[in-house]
């Protein structure tokens, strides 16, 4: 009964929508995209290996009333262990902007981002990483915002992540300092619990000091490591006279073993050493856009702390207004045993996993 709550959700709001008087049907539209890929691995024990892959984004997009927004947006995907496919809401709110505050109710993207390639301080760790969404983004919540003046403003959410019925909540402040863009959060975990969860302090700020962009982030974390974080960035742009462009961005994070796991996903496993020994971590990505339809991009990272490497070059096209297509591969390579899944002996001497994904993506 649960899972049907928010589709009846969503015909209750179709049904507001589409017997309103002051609603047309041509104000209703529907758009998305839709992505397929293969993807070539090889597992020490599997051996070589093609897992294809089919999602769907569909968004429904819903005229704005009288300050009152609606989203609905959601998402298939296979799911081939399962042999089936399977759904999530990304978006199912609805917004108003009253006066002095903006309330936001239902599921909704939540990200802290400050356009840096991993982000330590995030409301949900993981949320997004090396420029990709991941479904920690997603969340059942309530956001009042409240936008103080043109550079001030004061965010707070509360939100059930993922299946839990267990409340998060998270306060976040953002100002501008001497054309620096400044901003303080906080986020409680597990809050009705006997036993709260961890507590993470944030502190980030992001601007410009001559032709480059510095940002850094601080987190401290309080629980039963009581840990911090350090993150330090730096990116440039170089613009060609026959309108090519060459960027690059490069970032040092210096995070508790637990904490890396976490904002990397599965790229990096978490270290078998002290948890009061931080991993040091060196972060980097390239971008050339060719033409205006095709780029090519590398990013990679290397942990000194385990000597662990990671090596991903992608190519993309747009061949039509419709239609692009993407190359995408990974080598990462670990000199020490039993950290990590899909590895193999590779030509390098190292443990590695390496995978090689073409895609095509179609908008609608």
């Amino acid at each position: 009964m649960k899972k049907c709550y928010p589709f009846i959700g969503l015909l209750f709001i179709l049904f507001i929508f589409i017997f309103s008087p002051s609603v047309k049907a041509n104000d209703i539209k529907l758009g998305g995209q839709l992505n397929a890929s293969l993807t070539g691995f090889y597992d020490s024990e599997m051996g070589f290996g093609l897992l294809p892959g089919v999602n769907l984004d569909l968004e429904l997009f819903l005229p704005p009333r009288n300050n009152h927004e609606i989203r609905c947006a959601g998402y298939f995907f296979t799911d081939i262990a399962g042999g089936k496919v399977d759904f999530f809401w990304k978006k199912l709110y609805w917004k108003h902007r009253f006066e002095n505050i903006h309330l936001t109710i239902g599921r909704q993207p939540i990200s802290w981002s400050f356009g840096s390639l991993l982000n330590p301080v995030d409301y949900s760790l993981g949320a997004v990483a090396l420029d990709r969404e991941y479904s920690a983004k997603y969340q059942n919540a309530m956001e009042a915002y409240f936008p103080i003046n043109w550079n001030t403003s004061l965010s707070l959410v509360a939100s059930l992540p993922g299946n839990s019925r267990d409340l998060k909540i998270g306060v976040r402040g953002r100002t501008l300092i001497k054309d620096f863009d400044v901003t303080i959060n906080f986020v409680q975990e597990q809050v009705k619990t006997e036993e709260p969860g961890q507590q993470r302090f944030g502190v980030t700020a992001k601007g410009d000091i001559g032709s480059f962009g510095v940002y850094g982030a601080l987190g401290y974390y309080r629980d039963e490591t009581n840990s911090f974080s350090l993150l330090a960035g730096v990116d440039y742009s170089y613009f060609f006279q026959a309108g090519n462009q060459l960027y690059f961005q490069i970032e040092y994070l210096h995070v508790p073993p637990e904490i890396l796991s976490q904002i990397t996903g599965s790229m990096m496993t978490e270290q078998q050493q002290g948890k009061d020994k931080n991993a040091k971590l060196l972060v980097g990505n390239a971008s050339y856009q060719i033409d205006e339809f095709s780029s090519f991009s590398l990013t990679s990272m290397c942990n000194f702390s385990d000597d662990s490497k990671l090596i991903m070059p992608s190519y993309s096209n747009q061949l039509n207004t419709n239609t692009t297509v993407k190359i995408q591969a990974g080598l990462m390579m670990e000199e020490k045993q039993g950290q990590g899944s899909f590895l193999l002996q590779s030509v390098f001497g190292e443990l590695s996993q390496i995978f090689v994904e073409l895609g095509f993506n179609y908008t609608f």
